[in-house]
């Protein structure tokens, strides 16, 4: 058993992350603002990583964990493209990553994003990690990309073993709720009109619990450099958007092209699993309706509370 420490625990990502590393035996420590979210089993430390920059190195002195999944980044929808935040957790990244490795941390996973890649090389190509380029286009993903070099180069030479996780379309229990398939759910369990796109796009929708797994898995494992997070498998908004519709039964509300296609939305956004599912031994086990379907019910169950 390990000493694992998660960041951003209480978050979308880190929070499913935590859970799983817990269920496959490791004394997890979970870094967040959030203490009441993070998961059960979870030792909760209560830190905002901006706001207080010794929290964490001192807890790395303490308690010496072996293994760091950096989770934590600035996400808030809608804004998190183009945050100068995104600066600031670049920064403190890296001196979190010192942190670890002087308290003698062998190993760091750091959550990074499909972003990273160049949208207008793909065509209908999936993104491979050895072989798409990387030039991102927004703030977020540069600054994603620019951070995973630095600490790459860092850990070569600190002999940290690293590896950086790449998500792509995750959706699921803890999203924010004006992103695509919480808006569209909570559009049409009010009975209200749901504007989305065309509906062309094509992506590749992850469960958040199959995409913490998947970065509990590449903890565990010996694999370093960039790995594509993601299932592999195509699919279109719009057969997300009429899944979600079925499932509620009120398919006539959803409005494809009520929302403009934005003229930078790559039409195919997809990644080659191959590392993951090969080399990581990794496959995602909750399918997409599945997945929709425990979505929607979340949120029913959410609005019931209420």
């Amino acid at each position: 058993m390990s000493r694992v420490v998660v960041t951003g625990a209480s978050g979308f990502v880190g929070r499913a992350t935590a859970a799983a590393l817990v269920s496959s035996g490791h004394a997890v420590t979970g870094a967040g603002r959030h203490a009441e979210r993070v998961p059960a089993g979870v030792e909760a430390l209560t830190v905002d990583l901006l706001a207080d920059p010794g929290a964490l190195p001192t807890a790395f002195r303490r308690q010496r964990p072996e293994i760091l999944v950096h989770a934590a980044w600035c996400t808030e929808h809608g804004r998190y493209w183009a945050d100068p935040a995104n600066l600031d957790w670049a920064a403190r990244t890296l001196e979190l990553v010192r942190a670890f490795a002087e308290a003698g941390g062998r190993r760091l996973v750091t959550v990074g994003t499909c972003a990273e890649y160049d949208w207008t090389a793909l065509g209908g190509e999936a993104c491979r990690e050895t072989s798409t380029p990387t030039r991102p286009h927004t703030l977020y993903g540069a600054a994603k990309h620019a951070t995973a070099e630095l600490v790459g180069a860092f850990c070569r030479s600190a002999g940290v073993a690293h590896a950086h996780a790449r998500l792509f379309m995750l959706y699921g229990d803890g999203e924010q709720s004006t992103r695509l398939v919480p808006g569209l759910i909570r559009a049409l369990l009010d009975g209200q009109p749901a504007r989305v796109t065309s509906g062309r796009q094509v992506r590749d929708f992850m469960d958040v619990r199959d995409a913490g797994a998947a970065l509990a898995a590449l903890a565990d494992s010996g694999h370093t450099g960039p790995v594509n997070v993601a299932t592999g498998r195509p699919v279109s908004i719009r057969e997300v958007a009429e899944t979600i519709g079925a499932v509620i039964g009120r398919p006539e509300l959803i409005e494809f092209g009520g929302l403009p296609d934005r003229p930078d939305d790559p039409p195919y956004l997809v990644a080659d699993a191959g590392i993951l599912q090969d080399r990581i031994g990794f496959r995602p086990e909750t399918g997409l309706d599945q997945g929709l379907l425990d979505a929607v019910a979340g949120w029913r169950a959410r609005a019931g509370s209420q």
